[in-house]
């Protein structure tokens, strides 16, 4: 291999790694600018279940839903989790006939 040769190798191999330094840098400047997009849809996905959970707990627990129209998340949280301690323990399966009469 003459020197003559190799010189566009590498400066073939050096514009190749800058394209990929400059695409790395481009892909990392996307996910600064996507970050907080990202952020505010899972926040907005958390405030939404919360409240979803909000309108099914309070009538489960028999609190009028008017009364408690500002409740903390983890006041939220900490209500359906002791909803749920609360409820039994399902017993043994129902044998094949009664869960047939449960769905009809």
């Amino acid at each position: 291999m003459s020197p003559r040769s190799a010189a566009p190798e590498a400066a073939q191999s050096y514009s190749s790694r800058l394209g990929a330094h400059r695409k790395t840098g481009e892909a990392a400047e996307l996910r600064k600018t996507l970050k907080p997009l990202m952020e505010k849809r899972r926040r907005a996905r958390i405030n939404e279940s919360l409240n979803q959970l909000k309108t099914l707990i309070l009538p489960l627990i028999g609190k009028d839903s008017s009364r408690y129209s500002k409740l903390e998340k983890a006041d939220i949280l900490e209500m359906t989790v002791q909803f749920l301690k609360e409820i039994p323990a399902p017993s043994a399966a129902p044998a094949r006939d009664d869960r047939a009469a449960l769905l009809h």
